[in-house]
């Protein structure tokens, strides 16, 4: 059985009888790894045919669907139609040729891509790909349409190879038969098995909504969403939705998905929330890239809650402090009716694991509607804040009805498999202890490339400790030749005022992303090293990181071992390569040393 990326229960409403029927004939008919796209437009261009089918030993094919009648089609030649509609007869293009367009428009730009391109023999140079497309006339049969052209002209105005008929897509007409049909749209017997790899390619080329962005990556190799993503992402629906994702699983990718999709389907803007200002700054950065900025709205929960306060002019309590007031007078109005609308169409929440349950309570009720659209996304191994109460509840208690609409994410692709073995091997037994009982612990599966091992350095001062990293640093520019891609990471700001001297010393560029004003500028274009704090550091990756003074233990801590959720937050930034370095004593730092020494 194929499998439909969009499928037929989410796009039941827009599709046509005919398109229906034949939706569940390719399901049910093509190989189990072919994939078919309905109704997405293809390419940057836009272009809309009705189906877009990947056969792994076919190649590619293009669907145009038609569900006219006899009665509706009066007069057709090769280049156009004459149809007799409710508001009278029009002229539109002759669909075979309609099709024709879309499928060489695409495959003049595939072709550029030298991955997809014959690397010998007489066809080198030339798109290794074999590619077809048909026009599917779902309520007319071969005979009549026979009939309707004029004696000879069948193959010039509707060429038979190149068209499905009502007749051959029953399901009295054997599967053979059918698969035999669509085989014969490709009009050369060039055939060249569409492996895993190209196939990726081919989706890039075809959705780039579905890109991974190559910026920072040494390799440039662009990424795409995985099937698994791909079809939650285009198949999430309204109503609230939960997506419970491992670190560097997508969930930020998917969003920006679904952000997309959004944009363009509903009325009022779309809001996005999160907890870290850094991750805001970074998701607006995404947001703005897409050109979605007028549409789609990022805040940061406290700032949010500040923007209604000042919108509504409701008066907050100047005891202790405001971002915790701010909330609590925009939970009045709301509870008291005074505030009934959030203003937006839908919610997307990020950074979902460290949301109170008053926070998630007040968004839960501001969409709670047949069409309020409410998509949490989080990761119980993620949350830094409030651990002993994180997620310690159950999402219906909060209003999120979501039960059957949730979807769990287990692989990793944004690091590389000794990083992450390491992160979790690091903190496991924590998490194994103090995980959510509400909720499932989550073990992520490494899909990234091996990798090198992080690199742990015991260091004997804060002073040797600056040197190395830097040097670190330095030696990663050899390599990539820009600073950008690369984060100092650590437990407070004091914990780097050497590196920082160092990296003056050395002329690094570098940006410190400590206090609020330097966390709202936060931009993850800059040329420069970045500086932030584990907290500030959760949902952003980088190519290079430094985790630095990694044994250091709050005064504040209940017990030492309550800096590890942090930890594997930021060993987790890291996509390619990771340095671990260390000078304090206790247990943090055995548990490290003995890191160290199994490497």
């Amino acid at each position: 059985m194929a499998t439909l990326i969009n499928s037929l229960t989410f796009c039941a409403e827009r599709m046509t009888g005919g398109e229906r029927r034949l939706a569940q004939r390719l399901e049910a008919l093509l190989p189990d790894d072919a994939l078919i796209w309905y109704d997405i437009p293809v390419g940057k261009r836009y272009r809309h045919p009705d189906f877009v089918i990947i056969h792994p030993t076919e190649g590619l094919i293009f669907l145009e669907v038609k569900d006219w009648r006899m009665a509706t089609l009066l007069k057709a030649d090769p280049q156009s139609v004459m149809l007799d509609t409710p508001e009278g007869q029009k002229t539109a293009i002759n669909p075979v040729e309609q099709v024709r367009q879309y499928a060489c428009a695409t495959v003049n730009q595939l072709a550029k891509d030298l991955r997809l391109q014959q690397s010998s023999g007489t066809g080198k140079g030339r798109l290794d790909l074999a590619w077809a497309y048909g026009v599917v006339f779902t309520n007319i049969t071969r005979r009549q349409l026979r009939d309707f052209c004029a004696r000879g002209e069948t193959d010039t105005i509707f060429p038979e190879a190149l068209t499905l008929c009502q007749d051959e897509m029953t399901e009295s007409v054997l599967p053979e038969a059918f698969t035999r049909k669509l085989a014969g749209m490709f009009t050369t017997r060039f055939r060249s098995v569409v492996t895993p790899q190209k196939r990726d390619i081919l989706r890039r080329h075809l959705f780039p909504e579905i890109a991974i962005s190559p910026k920072n990556e040494e390799s440039g190799i662009h990424r795409v969403m995985d099937l698994q993503q791909e079809i939650l992402a285009r198949n999430l629906g309204d109503g609230h939705r939960v997506i419970h994702g491992v670190a560097g699983s997508g969930k930020t990718l998917i969003l920006l998905y679904r952000c997309l999709y959004l944009a363009e389907n509903v009325t009022r803007p779309v809001l996005v929330l999160c907890f870290n200002i850094t991750l805001a700054n970074y998701l607006r950065e995404c947001i703005a890239d897409k050109g979605l900025a007028q549409k789609v709205h990022v805040h940061h929960f406290h700032g949010w809650c500040a923007s209604v306060v000042r919108q509504h002019k409701l008066t907050v309590s100047q005891d202790g402090s405001y971002s915790d007031n701010s909330f609590t007078a925009f939970e009045t109005a709301v509870s008291q009716g005074v505030i009934t609308d959030s203003g937006y169409d839908a919610v997307l929440i990020d950074e979902g694991h460290d949301f109170d349950s008053r926070w998630l309570s007040l968004v839960a009720r501001l969409f709670d509607n047949p069409s309020g659209s409410l998509l949490l996304m989080y990761d119980d191994a993620q949350s830094l804040y409030r651990r002993e109460r994180a997620l310690n509840f159950t999402l219906a208690s909060v209003g999120i009805q979501a039960v059957g609409r949730t979807a769990i994410l287990r692989a990793n692709y944004r690091n590389t498999r000794s990083i992450l073995n390491f992160a979790y091997a690091f903190s496991r037994d924590y998490f194994d202890q103090h995980h959510n009982q509400e909720l499932p612990l989550v073990d992520p599966e490494a899909y990234g490339e091996e990798g090198e091992a992080p690199e742990l350095l015991h260091c004997d001062s804060a002073d040797d400790e600056a040197l190395r990293v830097v040097a670190w640093l330095e030696s990663r520019y050899s390599q990539s030749g820009q600073w950008n891609g690369m984060a100092v990471l650590c437990p407070n700001r004091f914990s780097v005022q050497k590196i920082t001297e160092q990296l003056e010393k050395k002329g690094v560029p570098f940006s410190v992303c400590f206090e609020a004003l330097q966390k709202k500028t936060y931009s993850h274009k800059a040329n420069a090293v970045q500086l932030l704090t584990y907290q500030s550091s959760k949902g952003l990756e980088f190519p290079f990181v430094a985790v630095v003074n990694a044994s250091f233990v709050h005064q504040g801590a209940e017990e030492e071992s309550t800096a590890i959720p942090a930890l594997y937050v930021a060993f987790t930034r890291a996509s390619k390569k990771l340095l671990v370095t260390w000078y304090r004593k206790n247990s943090i730092s055995l548990q490290l040393d003995r890191s160290a020494g199994r490497q």
